[in-house]
């Protein structure tokens, strides 16, 4: 990339943004990177090095929802931590449950089923594109439908299903940060109910082969898992599969503009450019654990019962790792970063998150001239964690 191309990180330094993750998470970046919060209860590990050692470590467990608490869990009110659905989740558990549960589903993220699915994405995209001309609301208008209807797709739930994610993704969301909060509970559970009924009415019908549902459903007649499962799992991949992606979407869009490297998205690799921007603005920005055993990082001792937050987003900006890690630029060379994790956790659908922006940001590039912002991102606070509402852009559809 050369150096007219390349850009500092937009979120920075920016009156005309709103807060952002990114720059919210950034000042990590001048602490040490393995410290206790006292106020949180939690170790916070931003480095790259260390996040990716303790990702993989055997004594650090994911199965925080069952195990984790901090004062604010002991002085909530109500039942322990989050849903009996959500304790379910493949990725809340450790192996060898865990990769038992995963495998059952993994067919749906084989490299012969996305390239299967390129040309289903593409014609939606190019639907969804249909008849704008002049503007777009990224969000409303491409991110959400597009990740909520290819994900009912997969798993193989009715279309019309698919305007429903966006108002569960964020109770679901919030459970999973503030389920000491009992108006979040609420939310959350009735969320993950209303998903159960639809699963269980879209199985009384004919559920399409090879879809997600066929392959639960298959496991629970074989004895493999328990009926909770199937609504476990499904509820998984819906929020996992819509969430992440369209999140990412957006923020791919709004920091190739923000970084005026919009014209150079065409320059680069698709691969390469979207590696770059996972690495450059992470949908995920922070992960948890809890540790099973004593483990001693970087000089320090992570008690048997603490809880872990592995910070990303801060990690994918290490300059310990990264050289110049605030410049966005589409030639780096990245061995890898750690936006789907790493390790046996690693995230099923990364190549269906990949195939979706990959194939959006073509089509952006390549069909709208001069494409730009049309007034400010819009964001807002839900429970800790920013969200990306409205991402106007004008330009010539050519």
């Amino acid at each position: 990339m050369t150096v007219d191309q390349a850009a500092r990180c937009p979120y920075r330094d920016d009156d005309r943004l709103a807060a952002d993750p990114c720059a919210d998470y950034l000042p990590l970046r001048g602490e040490e990177p393995v410290r206790w919060d006292e106020d949180l209860e939690v170790w916070i590990v931003s480095g790259f090095r260390e996040t990716t050692a303790l990702l993989r470590h055997p004594a650090l467990s994911a199965a925080w929802p069952q195990r984790g608490t901090t004062s604010l869990h002991r002085a909530g009110e109500g039942e322990g931590r989050a849903a009996e659905v959500v304790r379910r989740w493949f990725m809340f558990n450790d192996d060898p449950e865990h990769a038992a549960a995963r495998r059952i589903v993994a067919p749906l993220f084989a490299a012969e089923r996305l390239a299967a699915m390129r040309p289903v994405v593409e014609e939606l995209v190019d639907e969804l594109l249909a008849g704008r001309t002049d503007g777009l609301e990224v969000m409303a208008d491409l991110a959400v439908p597009l990740s909520s209807r290819v994900i009912c797709r997969i798993l193989g739930l009715p279309e019309e299903v698919a305007p429903r994610l966006h108002d569960w993704a964020p109770d679901i969301a919030a459970l999973l940060i503030a389920d000491y909060l009992p108006e979040v509970r609420t939310r959350g559970h009735r969320a993950l109910q209303e998903i159960a009924d639809v699963v269980d009415e879209t199985l009384r019908s004919e559920v399409r082969e090879g879809t997600g549902l066929w392959l639960l459903r298959n496991a629970h007649r074989e004895g493999a898992i328990e009926a909770a499962d199937i609504w476990a799992t499904a509820s998984l991949l819906i929020y996992a599969g819509f969430e992440t992606t369209s999140t990412f979407i957006g923020k791919a869009v709004r920091a190739a503009l923000h970084a005026d490297a919009w014209a150079g998205l065409q320059s680069g690799e698709p691969a390469s450019v979207v590696d770059e921007l996972l690495r450059f603005d992470t949908s995920v920005q922070q992960v948890a654990r809890v540790a099973t055993a004593p483990v001693e990082v970087s000089g320090h001792l992570i008690a048997e019962g603490d809880l872990v937050l592995l910070m990303l987003g801060v990690a994918n900006r290490d300059p310990a790792v990264f050289a110049d890690p605030d410049l966005l630029d589409y030639g780096r060379e990245i061995r890898r970063h750690l936006t789907f994790g790493f390790g046996a956790h690693y995230c099923l659908g990364a190549g269906l998150a990949r195939l979706e922006s990959e194939i959006v940001l073509e089509r952006l590039g390549s069909g709208w001239a001069g494409l730009v912002l049309d007034g400010q991102p819009v964001t807002r606070q839900h429970f800790g964690i920013t969200v990306l509402e409205h991402l106007a852009v004008r330009g010539t559809a050519s």
